[in-house]
């Protein structure tokens, strides 16, 4: 188990690193909204969605960091309606050579505690359906499967289903 990581809020400044890590962790799996190199927002983009993230009372944008270089990213995205600002939608990714090593439970439970500080009930996630391990988290971490999106994600030329899951602090 590799312990010398640490998880902390990303900022602004952290954009450049966040670009690289998005491209890379897209190329070591077909599970994420994207593929290599195909996260495209430009700098001043990413910028402001994490200024506008921190900024937030039911959003935040937590990183694993390792020797400099960012790992792991688990996004909690609030809704702004009024009527449906205890809800959020969720997204995590670890890099490939991190697997397996309990970072993803790790960042799932600061995101939970962090939800129910930010008044958030609800948080909800789209995975894909063929990614077992993805799935097996969710479950293990009290997500509860919802429905089903047919042909939710168009990877390498096939269109996959995904499973709605939720979990209710």
């Amino acid at each position: 188990m590799n312990n010398t990581y640490i998880i902390r809020e990303a900022v602004p400044d952290d954009a450049e690193k966040m670009i690289s890590y998005l491209n890379q962790a897209g190329g070591e799996s077909d599970n994420l909204l994207h593929g290599n190199n195909e996260f495209n927002v430009p700098i001043e983009g990413v910028k402001r969605k994490l200024a506008m993230s921190k900024e937030s009372d039911n959003s935040i944008v937590l990183i694993a960091i390792d020797n400099g270089q960012i790992i792991a990213r688990a996004e909690l995205d609030g809704y702004y309606p009024a009527r449906i600002r205890h809800r959020a939608k969720f997204s995590i990714s670890v890099r490939k050579d991190y697997w397996n090593q309990g970072i993803g439970t790790e960042m799932i439970k600061r995101i939970f505690g962090l939800a129910k500080k930010m008044n958030v009930r609800i948080i909800e996630l789209e995975v894909i359906s063929d990614n077992v391990r993805g799935i097996h988290l969710y479950h293990k971490m009290g997500f509860e499967d919802i429905g089903i999106y047919k042909d939710y994600f168009f990877v390498n030329g096939n269109f996959k289903d995904a499973f709605v899951m939720q979990k209710i602090i």
